[in-house]
C-alpha cells in the first residue's frame, strides 16, 4: 500500500529545478526537490502545496506559462515538468475568492525515447491545431542525442510526443531552446560531452507535426574552445546596448574546464548551411569536410573568464535596458554575476584576437552549504533589477536580487561614503561650523607639532640607556650605541609616511657581562589625525612591519605655545601603552623642539610584569656629523619648504580647517543615527535622512539615504585617544579620553557633561540604566587591577554633574586579568567581567561598597580556552539565569548560572556550559542580540551574532542558520559600530572607517533570505534516533551526521496536515572530516560521533532556552596512531551503572586498519575524558562493523561477545568481558590482557557494509538474528545460538562458541546493500509463541526500501526454521542511501543524499507496503 504524501513534505532534498509564476494576486514559485513539486508563496516563504509528480524519478526542470484566467475570477497557468524521460503537463489554477485557493492538476505520466534537457512552450499564434481545436499546452523538447520533440494532448486529454526534427547527431550534457523570427524560427544550442558547442535552427510548422513533413534544419556554428564537457548553454535575447553598436544574439556556455564564455552569434542568417550537406559523425570524433570556415567557429567567442573552484553547471543571462549581466553556478555552492564591459579582457586565459568582451566580476554569492548549485529562477522586475532564486544540493531555496545598474549589486550594494572635509562643507552650509579663534601661526604650530617631531626623526642619534632592575632575573646595566632613522615609502595605505628605526651598540651588565644588541621598530605619520605610532618588526628579517606597539600621544596642545623650557625652545612631552601577554609598557617621551626643529629627546620605559619589573631611560643626541647638522631654517627656506608641501598636496592643517581631523570612535544611538568622535577631541551626530523604496519583499538595489552630519561639542580629553559607549536601552551615551574622564552625553538634550574621574585612561566602559533613574556604570583602566563601579541612583536631571555620588565601588580583579568585556544579570543582581585570556568573573552586585574592594564570588577560567571574551548577554525571559558568551577562539556558547545566598555567608554561584558551537565566520565575533519576536515574523526570540570574516562585516542569524549581512570593510582592525534593526533579524547600520572615510551601510533588509532552510550539504552517512516522553506522548529526535562534517538534530512533527515536518533543532560542526557514525545513549543525554582522523567526540546534549538543543562537546578521544588518515568505521557501547547512580560506558570502535579498541568514558570527572582499555587487531582486511551482543538477558551474568565484519565478507566473534569490569575513577590503566577473536564465520563474497542484530523470541532466548548487507548486493541473515546458560549463576566459559548458520539471499538489490534496521516484532497470527516474525529494513544504491519478515521457528534448527518474505518494497528518492532508522516501531527514515521519512503500513492481503 503505497501514500504518495501529495500534501506533506515527508522529505528533504536536492532542489534540482525552480520556476517563477505570476499570478494577479501573487507571485508563486514552483521548486522541484526529489520527485516533488512545492508551491511557495514567494511574498511570505509560504509553502502552499507538495505534490508527487513521478514515482521514481527526480525533477530536473519545470517551465510554466504567465497567466492567462480570468482576471476578475481566477488565475490559470500551464506547466510543464521533466526528469530523465519522463514529462507531465498541469495546470495551476486559482481561484480569486476572499480567500485564494490554489488547485493543482496534472495529466498523466508520459515517457519520451530520450533524456530531456530543455523544453519551451509554442507562442500563442504557433499553437498547434490538433483534431480541430487549439491545444494550448503544446510544447518543444530537445533531448541528449540532439533531437527535437513536440508534446501536445489529443482530444481525449492523452499525452502525445512526436519527433520534429533533429541537429547533428551527438551526446550532450546541455541544450537550450530559443524563438527568434517572430516565434517562427526554433533556435538550438546544444552542449556536447566533447567540449562543442553546436549552434542551429529550424522553422516551427504546426503542418509538419500533423502531416509528417520532414523539417529542415540549418546548422550555423561548431563553437570550439571549452577544454571539457559543456554542462550548460544559454541563447540571449536579441540585445541592443551603445557597446555592442547594433542588435546582438549572444550565447554563454560554461564547462568542465571551469570556464564561462560568451559567443557572437548574431550573423547566424547569413550562413546556409543545410543538416544534409554535413558529414554525418559524431562530435568530437572527426570534423565535417567543406562546410566553410564558420562551421567550426572558435572565432566566435568574445569573452572568455575563469573564477569558480571547481564545475560549472548553468549560466543564465541578466539583460536589461541598461546593462548585460550573467550569471554562473555550480559545484562550489556559489552564484557569481559577471558583467559584460566592452573593454579588451587581459589576455590571460587566451590569444584569441577576436575576444572584443570581458566580463568583469561583480558578486559571489556563497548562501549554500556543501556542495553544487543545481537549479535557478530568474525574475525580472519593472524596474529592470532581477531577483533570483537558487536551489542546492543542501535542500535550500535562496532569493536575492540583483540591479541592472553597475553600481548596484544587490541588497548589499556600495555603502556611502564620506571623509572629514565633506562633513566640514556640510556642517559650513548648513551654518553650524564652529572655528576656533586665535593667532593663526599658533595654530598651525599646534597641529603640525607630531608632523615636526616626525620629520626631526630622520638621521643618526647617540644613544644612551640606563636599565634599572628590580628583579634578580633581569639585568640591569648600560646600552651605549647608535639610533638610526631611515625614511622609506608606506607600507600601509592608511598612514602617509614611515621611518624604520634601527639601533646597534654595546650592553653591559653590572656584574661586568658585555655583549652586542641590536632591535627594529618601524614609526608611522598619518597626516589626517597628525599622529605618531611605533611598530614591532618580525622577527624573520626583512625590516616588515608586524604589530601596533604604542601610539605617541602627546599631552596638552598648549605645551608647545606656553613656556620656554630652555633657550628659544620648548619641551613636549608624550605617553603611550602596550600589553604583552602580562606585561605592561608604560613609555614617556621628552621632546625639546626650537624653531619647530627636533634638538634632542628622552624616551622611558616602565615595564610590570610577573616576569618583569625595571626602568629603561634613554636619551638620544644629535650625531654631530656635518651631514647630520640641524639649524633652524631660514625664512626663505621655511617658505621653499611649504612650496614643495603644497607641491606634493601636503596641506599643512590647522583648525580652521575642519577637514583635517580625523575619525576615532564610534557608537549607535538610535535606528537611524550615530556619535563618532574625532582626533581633536570634536562630538559628531550622524543621522541617516532615508528615502527608502517602495518596501516591497525582494531583495534588490541599496535603500537610498543621506547623512546629515551634527557637531554638538568639543573636549580637550576626547583629543588623539577616546572610547564611547551606550547605555543598554536608552539614548545616553558614555565617553571618556586619555586622563580618564568619564562624560555623559545625553541624545535628548544633546549636552556633554563630566560625570566621574577615574585618574587614568579607560580600557572598557559598559553602562546600563535600570528602571526610569538609575545609572550603573562599570569601568576598567589600562594597568589597573581592579574595576570600577558607579552607581547613580534617584537621578531626576538628563545629565550629571561630577561631584560626591561619583565615588565607585573597586571590584579586585584576579592575577593578570585584563577586562575586554562586562555585563549584569538582573535576576541575581550580579556583575560579570570577561578577560582577554577567556576567563569570567562574577561578583554580587548588592554587597558593593564605595571605596572598598569587593572579591569575586567566583572566577571560572578557559570558558574559551585562552582566548578574549568578545560577547557577553544574558538571554531574554527564561525562567533561570543564562548567559552567552562569545571569544576568539571563534566560538559561542550559552551558560546555565544558578545563585544561591539563603543562609550561606558568601553566597554560590554555579556555572556550566550547556551550548558550545562555532558560526561559519570568525574568529571576530563582536556582538549579539536577541531579536524579540515579531506579529508578522518569527514568534520566538532569534539569536543575531556579528562579526568579521576576513576582510568582510558578516551578520549571521543563528536561530535560522542563515547570513543576512556581508560587507566588505577592510576587516576587524578599525572602528566601527552596529546597529540592528528592532524586530529585524535581517537588517541594521554599519558605520565604521577604513583609510580616513567614514563609510555607512544601512540595510533595511536581508541581502538574501530563506525560502527554504533545507538540511546537509553533503550526504548523510549516519543516522541515529532517539525516543523519550514529553508532554505525555512520545518525541522523536533524530540525529544526522554527514560528510559536511555537520551533526544536525531533528524533531519530527506527526500531527495531521503538517506541510513541514522535519524541523532542524541544532547545528554543530567540532569535526573536521566527514561523520561515519552517531549514537545516542539510552537516556539520551550524550550523544557520540566518529569520523575520520580518529575523531570519536562525546556530547552533552540538552533543551535550552531560545537556542532550542544546546550541544556541548564534553571530551575528544585522543588519536592512538599517529595516522592522521585513520579512519573509525563504526563503533558500539555499553552503558554500566554505577553506585553512586552514574553511567560509564564501554565503547568498542573499528578502524580502518583493521585494528579494534576498547575505550572507557565517564562524565564523573571534573573533566570528562576517553581512556584506552585494549587494543586488537583483525587481518590486513578493513573492519566495517561492530555490534555489542549479550547472548542471555540483561540480568544473567554471562559471556558478552563483540560481533565484527569486514571486508573480506566475514563475521568474527571477540570475547567481552566489559560486564564485569569495575571502574573507578583511579582505575582506568590500559589491560594488558591481549584481546583476540576466537572465531570468524564467512557470509558475503565481498564487504559487509551493513549489520545488525535482534535477540529470537522473548527475552529469555540464547538466540539471536543477525542481518547482514554486502557489497555482492546479497542479504545474509544469520542465526546465532549461544551455549545456554548454567544456570547457576555462572559466566560460561570463553572458549563455548556460538552457533552460526547463515541464509544468504542473493540478488536481494541491484547494487550494494548499505543500510539494514530493525523495525519490529510481530507476534505470530494463530498465536504461536516460537513463531514471531522479526520485521527488518534493507536499502542500497539501487535506491530500493525493501521491508522483510524473518521468522525462526525454536524448535527447528539452523536455516531450516528460517522463513525469509518480502512484506513490500518501493524507489526512495534518497540517492546514496548510507542510513536507516526505524520511526515508531515500524516505519523508516532514510538518509544519504537527503531525508525520507517512508511509513510501513499493513496492506490489503495482509503484508506490509511502504509508503511516503
Amino acid at each position: 500500500m503505497f501514500d504518495d504524501g501529495d500534501n506533506v513534505s515527508d522529505v528533504i532534498h536536492p532542489v534540482t529545478a525552480l520556476q517563477f509564476v505570476k499570478f494577479q494576486s501573487r507571485l508563486l514559485l514552483l521548486a522541484g526537490e526529489g520527485p516533488y513539486l512545492k508551491v511557495f508563496n514567494y511574498e511570505n516563504a509560504q509553502l502552499l502545496n507538495v505534490k508527487r509528480i513521478f514515482e521514481s524519478q527526480f525533477i530536473h526542470g519545470i517551465i510554466a506559462t504567465d497567466d492567462h484566467g480570468d482576471k476578475d475570477k481566477f488565475s490559470v497557468a500551464k506547466i510543464l515538468i521533466w526528469g530523465g524521460r519522463c514529462l507531465r503537463t498541469g495546470e495551476l489554477r486559482e481561484v480569486t475568492d476572499e480567500e485564494p485557493k490554489l488547485n493543482i492538476s496534472f495529466d498523466e505520466e508520459c515517457k519520451a525515447e530520450d533524456w530531456i534537457l530543455d523544453a519551451c512552450f509554442r507562442p500563442r499564434s504557433n499553437l498547434i491545431d490538433v483534431h480541430g481545436f487549439l491545444e494550448e499546452c503544446n510544447t518543444v523538447l530537445v533531448s541528449a542525442h540532439n533531437v527535437v520533440l513536440t508534446l501536445y494532448c489529443d482530444k481525449g486529454g492523452i499525452p502525445v510526443i512526436k519527433r520534429i526534427t533533429a541537429g547533428p547527431r551527438s551526446m550532450l550534457y546541455s541544450a537550450c531552446i530559443a524563438w527568434a523570427a517572430e516565434g517562427k524560427k526554433i533556435l538550438v544550442a546544444s552542449g556536447t560531452v566533447f567540449g562543442k558547442i553546436l549552434f542551429w535552427s529550424f522553422s516551427d510548422s504546426p503542418l509538419a507535426v500533423n502531416a509528417e513533413i520532414p523539417i529542415v534544419s540549418q546548422l550555423y556554428y561548431r563553437l570550439t574552445g571549452h577544454e571539457g564537457s559543456v554542462f550548460g548553454v544559454r541563447i540571449s535575447p536579441e540585445l541592443s546596448r551603445e557597446e555592442f553598436g547594433e542588435r546582438k544574439r549572444l550565447l554563454a556556455s560554461c564547462s568542465d574546464d571551469r570556464t564561462v564564455r560568451i559567443w557572437d552569434v548574431s550573423d547566424f542568417e547569413d550562413i546556409k548551411v543545410l543538416l544534409d550537406d554535413v558529414p554525418d559523425v559524431e562530435v568530437g570524433v572527426g570534423v565535417p569536410q567543406n562546410t566553410g570556415k564558420k562551421l567550426l567557429s572558435e572565432d566566435r567567442c568574445v569573452a572568455t573568464v575563469m573564477g569558480h573552484s571547481s564545475r560549472i553547471w548553468d549560466v543564465r543571462f541578466l539583460a536589461s535596458k541598461y546593462i548585460v549581466k550573467v550569471l554562473s553556478f555550480g559545484e562550489d555552492s556559489t552564484a557569481q554575476v559577471w558583467q559584460l564591459d566592452e573593454k579588451p579582457a587581459p589576455r590571460a586565459l587566451s590569444s584569441d584576437k577576436h575576444e572584443s568582451l570581458q566580463l568583469i566580476h561583480q558578486q559571489t554569492y556563497s548562501y549554500h552549504s556543501g556542495k553544487n548549485i543545481w537549479a535557478s529562477a530568474i525574475l525580472q522586475r519593472e524596474d529592470d533589477s532581477h531577483t533570483i532564486c537558487t536551489g542546492g544540493a543542501d535542500g535550500r531555496i535562496v532569493s536575492h536580487g540583483i540591479c541592472s545598474t553597475e553600481e548596484g549589486t544587490g541588497a548589499a550594494a556600495l555603502p556611502r561614503s564620506w571623509t572629514m572635509k565633506d562633513v566640514a562643507n556640510q556642517l559650513e552650509e548648513d551654518g553650524t561650523l564652529t572655528v576656533d579663534g586665535g593667532d593663526a601661526s599658533v595654530l598651525e604650530s599646534k597641529t603640525m607639532r607630531s608632523k615636526h617631531i616626525f620629520d626631526g626623526f630622520e638621521g643618526t642619534w647617540i644613544i644612551k640607556r640606563n636599565i634599572r632592575s628590580a628583579l634578580s632575573t633581569y639585568p640591569s646595566g648600560i646600552f651605549n650605541g647608535e639610533a638610526t632613522f631611515e625614511r622609506r615609502s608606506p607600507t600601509s595605505s592608511d598612514y602617509d609616511e614611515e621611518h624604520l628605526y634601527t639601533e646597534q651598540g654595546t650592553f653591559t651588565a653590572d656584574q661586568g657581562l658585555s655583549f652586542t644588541a641590536t632591535r627594529q621598530y618601524v614609526y608611522r605619520y598619518q597626516r589626517a589625525s597628525d599622529a605618531i605610532s611605533a611598530w614591532f618588526v618580525k622577527p624573520e628579517g626583512k625590516s616588515k612591519v608586524d604589530y601596533l606597539f604604542h601610539e605617541v600621544c602627546l599631552d596638552d596642545p598648549s605645551a608647545l605655545s606656553n613656556g620656554h623650557d630652555f633657550d628659544g625652545g620648548r619641551v613636549v612631552r608624550a605617553n603611550g601603552y602596550h600589553l604583552c601577554v602580562d606585561d605592561h609598557y608604560t613609555p614617556k617621551y621628552t621632546f625639546r623642539l626650537k624653531n619647530s626643529i627636533l634638538q634632542d629627546w628622552k624616551l622611558a620605559y616602565q615595564v610590570k610584569g610577573p616576569q618583569k619589573d625595571y626602568i629603561a631611560e634613554a636619551s638620544y643626541v644629535r650625531k654631530s656629523d656635518d651631514d647630520n647638522l640641524i639649524t633652524a631654517p631660514s625664512s626663505e627656506q621655511a617658505a621653499s619648504s611649504i612650496a614643495q608641501a603644497q607641491k606634493n598636496r601636503v596641506r599643512i592643517p590647522n583648525d580652521s580647517e575642519f577637514g583635517k581631523d580625523n575619525f576615532k570612535s564610534y557608537v549607535s544611538l538610535t535606528q537611524d543615527s550615530f556619535m563618532v568622535t574625532t582626533a581633536k577631541g570634536r562630538v559628531l551626530l550622524g543621522s541617516l535622512r532615508a528615502s527608502r523604496r517602495d518596501g516591497r519583499v525582494e531583495e534588490s538595489c541599496e535603500d537610498a539615504f543621506d547623512i546629515r552630519w551634527e557637531m554638538v561639542g568639543q573636549c580637550k580629553e576626547l583629543v588623539s585617544s577616546s572610547i564611547t559607549t551606550k547605555f543598554v536601552g536608552s539614548e545616553l551615551v558614555l565617553l571618556s579620553g586619555n586622563d580618564g574622564t568619564i562624560f555623559l552625553y545625553d541624545h535628548l538634550a544633546k549636552e556633554i557633561q563630566p560625570i566621574a574621574e577615574l585618574g587614568r585612561k579607560a580600557a572598557l566602559l559598559y553602562a546600563r540604566k535600570s528602571g526610569m533613574e538609575n545609572l550603573s556604570i562599570f569601568a576598567a583602566c589600562l594597568g589597573c587591577p581592579a574595576g570600577y563601579v558607579f552607581e547613580f541612583p534617584n537621578t531626576t536631571s538628563r545629565c550629571l554633574e561630577k561631584g560626591a555620588d561619583s565615588r565607585p565601588s573597586l571590584l579586585a580583579l584576579p592575577a593578570s586579568f585584563i577586562v575586554t568585556r562586562a555585563a549584569y544579570i538582573g535576576l541575581f543582581d550580579l556583575w560579570i567581567v570577561g578577560s582577554r585570556r577567556g576567563a569570567l568573573a562574577f561578583y554580587n552586585a548588592s554587597l558593593l561598597v564605595s571605596d572598598t574592594e569587593s572579591q569575586p564570588n567566583k572566577v571560572v577560567y578557559n570558558v574559551h580556552g585562552e582566548d578574549a571574551i568578545t560577547v557577553i548577554e544574558c538571554l531574554p525571559e527564561t525562567e533561570g539565569g543564562h548567559i552567552l558568551t562569545a571569544g576568539r577562539d571563534g566560538h559561542y556558547a550559552v551558560h546555565d548560572i544558578t545563585y544561591s545566598q539563603s543562609g550561606l555567608e558568601k553566597p554560590e554561584v554555579e556555572f556550566q556550559t550547556v551550548h558550545r558551537t562555532t558560526p561559519p565566520f570568525g574568529p571576530n565575533i563582536e556582538g549579539a542580540i536577541f531579536n524579540p519576536p515579531s506579529r508578522c515574523g518569527p514568534q520566538t526570540h532569534e539569536l543575531v551574532l556579528w562579526g568579521f570574516r576576513g576582510k568582510n562585516f558578516v551578520v549571521w542569524n543563528a536561530s535560522r542558520n542563515v547570513e543576512t549581512v556581508d560587507i566588505e570593510c577592510g576587516g576587524a582592525h578599525r572602528n566601527w559600530t552596529y546597529t540592528p534593526f528592532k524586530h529585524a533579524s535581517n537588517g541594521g547600520i554599519f558605520v565604521w572607517t577604513k583609510a580616513s572615510v567614514c563609510y555607512v551601510h544601512t540595510q533595511a533588509r536581508a541581502s538574501h533570505r530563506f525560502l527554504q532552510c533545507g538540511g546537509h550539504g553533503r550526504e548523510i552517512k549516519a543516522m541515529t534516533t532517539l525516543a523519550l516522553e514529553a508532554d505525555g506522548g512520545e518525541r522523536r529526535y533524530i540525529a544526522t551526521g554527514s560528510e559536511d562534517t555537520a551533526i544536525r538534530i531533528w524533531s519530527y512533527n506527526r500531527e495531521y496536515g503538517s506541510k513541514v515536518r522535519f524541523n532542524c533543532l541544532g547545528t554543530f560542526t567540532e569535526h573536521t572530516t566527514g561523520i561515519q557514525q552517531l549514537r545516542w545513549s539510552d537516556d539520551g543525554r550524550l550523544l557520540f560521533s566518529a569520523a575520520g582522523c580518529e575523531e570519536l567526540f562525546a556530547w552533552r546534549v540538552q533543551p535550552v532556552p531560545i537556542i532550542g538543543i544546546g550541544a556541548v562537546c564534553k571530551a575528544v578521544c585522543p588519536k592512538v596512531t599517529e595516522d592522521s588518515d585513520l579512519r573509525i568505521m563504526d563503533f558500539c557501547f555499553e552503558e554500566l551503572n554505577q553506585p553512586n547512580g552514574e553511567m560509564v560506558y564501554i565503547i568498542n570502535v573499528v578502524y580502518s586498519d583493521s585494528s579494534l579498541r576498547i575505550f572507557h568514558f565517564t562524565s564523573l570527572l571534573p573533566n570528562p575524558q576517553f581512556t584506552l582499555l585494549k587494543t586488537a587487531s583483525y587481518t590486513t582486511n578493513c573492519l566495517t562493523q561492530i555490534l555489542h551482543l549479550h547472548p542471555a538477558p540483561l540480568d544473567i551474568p554471562t559471556q558478552d561477545y563483540l560481533c565484527t565484519a569486514s571486508s573480506d565478507g566475514h563475521i568474527a566473534f571477540w570475547p567481552s568481558s566489559s560486564s564485569s569490569i569495575q571502574i573507578t575513577p583511579t582505575n582506568t590503566t590500559p589491560d594488558n590482557d591481549p584481546l583476540r577473536f576466537s572465531y570468524r564465520h564467512p557470509i558475503h563474497q565481498s564487504s559487509v557494509k551493513c549489520m545488525t542484530a535482534t535477540r529470537i523470541h522473548s527475552q529469555s532466548s540464547n538466540q539471536h538474528l543477525l542481518l547482514t548487507g554486502g557489497d555482492d548486493g546479497a542479504l545474509g541473515i544469520t542465526r546465532l545460538v549461544f551455549p545456554p546458560d548454567t544456570g547457576n549463576g555462572e559466566t560460561i566459559p570463553t572458549k563455548s562458541l556460538p552457533t552460526c548458520s547463515t541464509l544468504l539471499i542473493p540478488k536481494t538489490h541491484a547494487a550494494a546493500i548499505n543500510a539494514v534496521a530493525f523495525l519490529q516484532t510481530l507476534s505470530d497470527p494463530e498465536g504461536a509463541r516460537d513463531k514471531e516474525t522479526n520485521v527488518f529494513a534493507t536499502s542500497g544504491n539501487d535506491q530500493r526500501v525493501k521491508v522483510w519478515g524473518v521468522t525462526c521457528e525454536e524448535s527447528v534448527p539452523g536455516t531450516g526454521g528460517v522463513s525469509v518474505e518480502m512484506r513490500g518494497q518501493r524507489w526512495t528518492s534518497v540517492a546514496d542511501v548510507s542510513a536507516l532508522c526505524s520511526m515508531w516501531g515500524s516505519d523508516v527514515l532514510v538518509g544519504g543524499i537527503g531525508l525520507e521519512y517512508l511509513q510501513v503500513e499493513e496492506g490489503k492481503d495482509g503484508k506490509d507496503g511502504v509508503g511516503g
